[in-house]
């Protein structure tokens, strides 16, 4: 941990979680907790839970947890330290000098460095286009309509010409070699003749993280050379794959939709326009790692997308990405060939409004491309439309709304919507079937990569024994000193609970209080945050105490046996094997009396 623990949790205390997690969703008191709909996954039911005397949080629907610092890492795309340092400026807390390891400390020295690098950088391309040669970039701007106050708040530049103009400008900034190559911007010449600007002659878009951290860059040729457009390299601070263009501004738009382009211009002509919930990709296929920025902002995404081949293979691509990670999506794109920067200045800004009120369902707008692709009066053509059109309705999972696009199928072939409708259910029962077959094909391989009770050691049954074990031994000491007695840290089935147990144990044989917002601060890792967060989401509840009884003897039980079958593989003497079987036998007959323990 970089920080202190008593800062980290003076942090954590003065930014109490309901508060905090009110300024990203709306929440209402039933009860002693609040409830709203969970930002992390898309529903229509409130079940994200927030614990005001727990300070922790709990989605009943997708099983994402955690206390304050878990929560602002998810939603801002934090690290630990990040979110520590993002909580105390909101509690107005200053912070010590963290404590780095030497490792760490260059590492996080280096960001520095290449942030401020990257600012210097785009001063310098700012400044560049008040020198001559910087006019081409200001008359191509001109030709695109960008206001001059669009420019200033998005920062566009010019790269000069001579490729070692920005070299000589960092130099004389302080940065050294070693930075500027890192950041990517630069770099050596193969010859050993010094350092090349990585851009020269482009009309400059520097690219900013969810943080306001300007991060990288994209350039527009403007000599016609190729590419036409080009990024930075990956770089420590930047990544193609988990940033979106102008994402930093339309997050902070707060809209329940975004509006996704392909390109900059696009983006920044949409905004201008007052579509301020737009975004673009860099120039790279849409992925997995887009969804995990996106879910922190919306759940509904529209894809405005050229309508060109190119175009409409990326919204192809884009679209099963998408409704994959539980997003709602709709498609449309640009008639006449125009990207969506043509459009709207031909047509006006009411207009393409109107465009994008006629967005379709993705389905819709995946049959439609369809019926693009094939000659409907042909019936070869005809067959493989209504073939791919089944095999894309058939992912349904509302019978009722797969009856709408069988029918919208239907009409456009002639076909009858009940025969349809019946290949519809006869693919989608092969598709639950190759499921199944694909679910237990998986399942077997993790049963045969680990031992069988490694593999039952993560069902549901085993976490939620160890969970509630937990939660009654941070809850009352009488109960730690049974389960202790019994389980050792390591008996728990992962790292998450193992280090829970390990924590949980330590306050109670020093006899401090446990408070779960508070013990959660030791986990600076999000997943493992998640899962021990989840021990203290359902409390265990028994009838009585003959019940009560019963559960910690199975759940004992149940882990312990576990845990030495586990070590039964790596013995390595007939008395540590006979140790083990005693130690298995001697757990047959325990029962546990909470009155005489």
């Amino acid at each position: 941990m970089i920080y202190p623990s008593d800062i980290i949790e003076e942090i954590r205390s003065g930014n109490d979680i309901v508060s905090v997690i009110s300024e990203y969703i709306t929440l209402k008191q039933k009860g002693s907790n609040y409830f709203g709909l969970c930002p992390f996954h898309n529903e229509h039911t409130p079940s994200f839970s927030v614990s005001a005397d727990k300070q922790l949080y709990h989605c009943f629907g997708c099983g994402e947890s955690g206390n304050v610092f878990g929560f602002v890492m998810a939603m801002e795309n934090l690290d630990f330290p990040e979110s520590v340092k993002f909580l105390a400026r909101r509690a107005g807390i200053s912070l010590p000098e963290p404590q780095y390891s030497r490792e760490i400390a260059q590492q996080a020295h280096l960001k520095e460095r290449l942030y401020a690098l990257h600012k210097d950088a785009g001063r310098f391309f700012y400044s560049c286009l008040s020198t001559p040669d910087g006019q081409t970039a200001v008359s191509y701007m001109d030709k695109r309509q960008i206001d001059p106050r669009i420019r200033k708040k998005f920062g566009l530049g010019y790269a000069p010409k001579g490729r070692g103009s920005l070299y000589a400008h960092l130099k004389k900034k302080g940065y050294s070699d070693r930075e500027i190559t890192a950041s990517g911007l630069c770099f050596p010449a193969k010859n050993g003749g010094g350092f090349i600007d990585k851009f020269y002659n482009r009309l400059m878009f520097p690219i900013f993280d969810l943080r306001m951290n300007l991060c990288g860059f994209g350039g527009r040729s403007l000599d016609g050379k190729e590419p036409k457009y080009l990024n930075s390299p990956e770089t420590p601070i930047f990544s193609k794959s988990r940033i979106l263009y102008g994402l930093n501004f339309a997050k902070a738009e707060r809209k329940d939709e975004l509006i996704l382009v392909e390109g900059y211009m696009d983006m920044i002509s949409l905004y201008q326009a007052g579509f301020r919930n737009t975004a673009a990709t860099l120039g790279t296929a849409f992925n997995t790692e887009h969804t995990k920025v996106l879910k922190r902002i919306t759940s509904k995404i529209v894809l405005l997308y050229d309508s060109d081949e190119a175009g409409t293979k990326a919204a192809l691509r884009a679209i099963p990405i998408l409704t994959k990670e539980g997003f709602s999506v709709k498609a449309v794109q640009v008639p006449d060939g125009k990207d969506p920067d043509e459009f709207k200045k031909q047509h006006g800004s009411a207009e393409f409004a109107k465009l994008l009120v006629s967005a379709d369902n993705h389905i819709s707008f995946q049959i439609e491309i369809l019926k693009r692709k094939y000659n409907l009066e042909n019936p070869e053509h005809k067959m493989l439309f209504l073939k791919e059109a089944a095999d894309l309705i058939a992912n349904l999972e509302s019978s009722m709304e797969a009856e709408i696009y069988v029918n919208e199928a239907a009409k456009a072939t002639g076909v009858s919507p009940e025969s349809f409708f019946a290949e519809v259910k006869k693919i989608k029962a092969e598709k639950d079937k190759k499921a199944r077959q694909d679910l237990r094909k998986k399942q077997i391989r993790n049963y045969n990569s680990t031992t069988p009770a490694e593999y039952k050691a993560q069902s549901k049954g085993v976490l939620k024994a160890a969970g509630e074990l937990l939660c009654m031994c941070a809850a009352d000491k009488k109960i730690y000193e049974i389960v202790s007695r019994y389980l050792e840290p390591s008996d728990f089935p992962n790292e998450a609970l193992a280090e829970l147990a390990d924590i949980i144990y330590t306050k109670k044989s020093q006899n401090e209080n446990i408070f779960p917002g508070e013990l959660l601060n030791s986990f600076t890792e999000p997943e493992l945050q998640r899962q021990a967060a989840a021990v203290f989401a359902n409390e265990p509840a028994f009838d009585s105490h003959e019940q009560k009884e019963k559960a910690l003897t199975e759940e004992i039980k149940q882990l312990k046996s576990l845990s030495l079958k586990r070590k039964l593989r790596s013995v390595d003497s007939i008395e540590a094997l006979q140790e083990i079987n005693s130690a298995l036998k001697a757990l047959e007959t325990l029962s546990i009396d909470l009155q005489n323990s």
